[in-house]
């Protein structure tokens, strides 16, 4: 699991990119309706707060390296996933990199999909 969610080393597919930006977003979902449900309880909305924070750096980082990942499958250079945060772009580039097929067989970052580079 680290490995797909913090390592920029490596090739994912299309279904495994989708499948963890939606982990991210269902989980950022329960900890916000934590939040609503407790906005009227300052100990637990300070705690809820608090782990929306840290979920929301861990998601961030860990989209990056998941985009990082997709682009190497795609047969692209990794710094290229910044473009997800340039607020314009970023709709059409995860469309793009959930739509868009892999390289098959071996390219410059890995030998096969879904799995860190040897």
């Amino acid at each position: 699991m680290t490995w797909l969610f913090f390592s920029p080393s490596g090739r994912i597919g299309r279904l495994p990119f989708f499948l963890s930006w939606l982990l991210w977003l269902v989980l950022g979902g329960i900890i916000l309706m934590q939040m609503l449900k407790y906005e009227d309880q300052d100990a637990a909305l300070a705690l809820w707060t608090l782990a929306m924070i840290g979920s929301g750096v861990a998601s961030t980082v860990s989209i990056a390296m998941l985009a990082i990942k997709r682009l190497h499958d795609i047969g692209y250079p990794g710094p290229l996933a910044l473009c997800l945060f340039i607020p314009v772009l970023s709709p059409i580039v995860f469309i793009a990199l959930c739509l868009w097929p892999g390289a098959p067989g071996a390219n410059e970052f890995g030998g096969h999909r879904n799995g860190p580079r040897r």
